[in-house]
């Protein structure tokens, strides 16, 4: 179009004035006019002027392929078809579109629109006149409403066009299918017969633009809803006035069934299918917020899971809890909740109103629903639990207080023997501080091996030394010495035991090694946990500590106790064979303490009996206690073991003792535990021949 209108109509001559009024309608309408005559075959374009002029302004004689020629070569096969069908007469005017670029290489449409003014005898068209007008503009306005109306309409989210009243413009085919194809929502109805919504809502929409929430909208005529997130946004016309409103529903029926998926992955525990640690934690929280009668919670531990799981893997021990989960959902009442706390550890909350008789009884379920036999592959396992209590509201009005303090009970229970209830009370409070402590201090000392070790003299008897027994000491600037019944323990407990029993082994072979070089193979004893037997690398870690101190194994005597050997035969006796086949003497230790000691004896490599001090304190004053002792000596005689006696502290009990053929002592009489250099100094001492220990109390000449 021209960049200067034409001079207004008033200001020319009358006879031009009716000329200028159509020129000036062309401008108005951004048209410029072009006209074609046979008889000079020629097009003049009076063309828009200007740097965006797609003809570069009044172009003359141009001919008409030339004006063809400008058209986009995608477009110029239709653009010679419109115009041959109209000069052959076929077609009654033109109207065609092309593209043809600017002075700026841009892309623009055209629109050519004409008719023949006049035809030859043949119908010929002999003189042709029309407008051409760039409608670049229009034409992406068009495809921006194309894209516009394919996006309303194929969108998965459901869509609306409303007016002011709410009343439906156009609804898109999701939103039908969400409603439900015979809702009756159209164009016409009323929104809100559908959509649960304030009026207010648009009037909103109004001053901020866009307004969000969720909704419920009906989906059937019994009044069925889903939940649904509606956007509402204000759509302007082109004079800047609001007059309509598009509304896009996204349904959240998927969104809220992944979400209880979700909720219900992280409140349950996937390997029992028990509420888990968080849901009994809400559970709890949810029992504490609202006023009601006390409630009993039980902390349930299975004693020596560990070992289980070290001795069958980790699959059989799943296996376990799984079954345990199953034994304790099927015995509880139906109205107390069980959970499974992490690893071998369940918790159970009472029903309301619960006391102190309900969770002994609820109690003594748990303890017989587990009593019976467990079966692991081709393997029985029996476990105990050991249970702590606490009642609510009484022992405390925080979740994290009441299972502090009912594992503080359970913690109890453990230390009284196992297989039991304890219920907390105040004292308790004390011993989880206590213990909380320790168990800090003992995990440093552990890393650093701050331990001492001393060793007890073994004697034959004439009070010669035969060996030694290494035994690890423990002392803190907080608990001053804490006493191994203690320690090894928590140790166990905690996971610390493997490394102190490296450094009890090191520590052995050190003195081994520091005996031999005095002229002494004496050797020396150390104690393994129920726990290291059960350690895959245990015979390794111990080759690894003879060969640091060049000693042999046959200078290292294994002490183990009955105790590591009751649940776990199957595992505990190919890692004795072994370490007997290296070289290492192994003494079964507080023999008769047990309930099968004399099928231990028959099937186990050991080299020696430790008789437990409870039969040498007995033998002046039970006659039966002597008898059986004589009896258990000669029994270890016939199967080719050394015994040794322990807790000998008087000059009776070694004379009956030897009189009844007991090959060692071990005791007060002769000696107290001493520090290593004091022993090492004593043999210094005494030469090759070895010193006598004197039958005085434990005083060393």
């Amino acid at each position: 179009m021209r960049l200067t209108p034409p001079e207004p109509p008033e200001l020319l001559p009358a006879t031009a004035t009716a000329e200028r009024r159509v020129q000036l309608a062309l401008w108005a309408s951004g048209e410029s006019v072009w006209e074609w005559q046979a008889a000079t075959g020629q097009v003049r374009v009076d063309a828009a002027e200007g740097p965006d002029a797609p003809f570069g302004g009044v172009a003359l004689g141009m001919s008409l392929d030339e004006f063809l020629g400008r058209a986009h070569p995608d477009d110029m096969p239709a653009m010679r078809l419109a115009w041959q069908l109209h000069l052959r007469g076929a077609h009654p005017d033109i109207d065609v579109s092309f593209r043809i670029p600017d002075a700026n290489g841009r892309v623009r449409w055209l629109r050519v629109r004409g008719r023949a003014l006049e035809r030859d005898s043949q119908g010929r068209a002999r003189h042709v006149l029309g407008t051409l007008k760039d409608v670049t503009a229009q034409r992406d306005a068009e495809e921006s409403l194309r894209l516009m109306a394919h996006a309303f309409s194929s969108t998965r989210d459901a869509m609306a066009v409303i007016d002011p009243q709410w009343l439906v413009l156009e609804v898109n085919e999701a939103l039908v299918r969400l409603a439900g194809e015979d809702s009756g929502l159209m164009p016409g109805s009323d929104l809100r017969q559908w959509l649960q919504i304030d009026d207010s809502v648009l009037a909103q929409v109004l001053t901020d633009g866009m307004w969000r929430s969720e909704r419920a909208m009906r989906v059937d005529e019994a009044g069925s809803t889903v939940p649904v997130e509606v956007s509402i946004t204000a759509v302007l016309a082109s004079d800047g006035r609001r007059h309509c409103y598009l509304v896009a529903l996204h349904d959240l029926r998927q969104q809220r069934q992944t979400e209880a998926r979700l909720q219900r992955m992280a409140m349950v525990d996937d390997l029992t299918g028990l509420p888990n640690r968080l849901a009994a934690q809400f559970r709890i929280d949810e029992a504490l917020a609202v006023p009601q009668p006390q409630f009993g919670i039980l902390f349930i531990d299975l004693d020596g899971f560990k070992e289980i799981n070290d001795s069958y893997g980790h699959e059989h021990g799943d296996q376990i809890l799984a079954l345990v989960g199953q034994r304790l959902r099927k015995s509880l009442p139906e109205d107390a909740f069980l959970a499974r706390w992490g690893s071998d550890e369940f918790l159970v909350v009472l029903a309301p109103g619960s006391g102190d008789t309900e969770v002994r009884a609820s109690a003594q379920v748990v303890l017989a629903a587990l009593a019976g036999r467990f079966d692991v592959g081709l393997h029985e396992v029996r476990i105990t639990p050991t249970i702590g209590a606490v009642l609510a509201p009484q022992d405390g009005t925080d979740f994290s207080v009441l299972l502090r303090k009912a594992d503080s009970a359970m913690y109890a229970g453990k230390e009284r023997g196992r297989n039991c209830l304890v219920f907390f009370d105040g004292s308790l409070d004390g011993d989880a501080q206590r213990r909380v402590r320790m168990t800090s201090l003992l995990r440093i000392d552990t890393d650093r091996n701050g331990f001492r070790f001393v060793a007890q003299p073994k004697v034959d008897a004439s009070g010669r030394p035969v060996g030694a027994e290494l035994l690890m000491r423990w002392t803190t600037e907080a608990f001053g010495s804490v006493s191994p019944v203690e320690f090894i323990p928590l140790a166990e407990k905690v996971g610390l035991i493997q490394l102190m029993g490296r450094h009890a082994a090191h520590a052995a072979a050190q003195l081994a090694a520091a005996c031999a070089e005095l002229g002494h193979a004496l050797p020396v004893a150390v104690n393994l946990s129920p726990k290291q037997l059960l350690q895959p690398g245990l015979d390794g870690l111990l080759l690894h500590a003879c060969r640091r101190y060049n000693v042999k194994p046959a200078m290292l005597e294994l002490e183990l106790t009955e105790s590591a050997l009751v649940h776990n035969m199957d595992i505990v006796t190919p890692m004795l064979h072994r370490l007997r086949s290296h070289g290492f003497s192994l003494a079964l230790d507080d023999f008769g303490t047990g309930y099968s000691s004399l099928s231990y004896l028959r099937h186990l490599p050991f080299d020696k009996v430790k008789i437990d001090r409870s039969f040498v304190m007995d033998i002046e004053r039970d006659p039966a206690a002597s008898r059986l002792l004589e009896s258990i000596v000669q029994l270890c005689k016939v199967l080719g073991m050394r015994t040794v006696a322990e807790g000998v502290e008087t000059a009776q009990q070694l004379a009956a003792l030897t009189a009844m053929g007991v090959d060692e002592f071990q005791g007060y009489h002769f000696a107290r535990p001493m520090p290593v250099d004091d022993w090492l100094a004593m043999l210094r001492a005494s030469g090759g021949s070895g010193p006598r220990l004197p039958l005085q109390g434990g005083v060393l000449s």
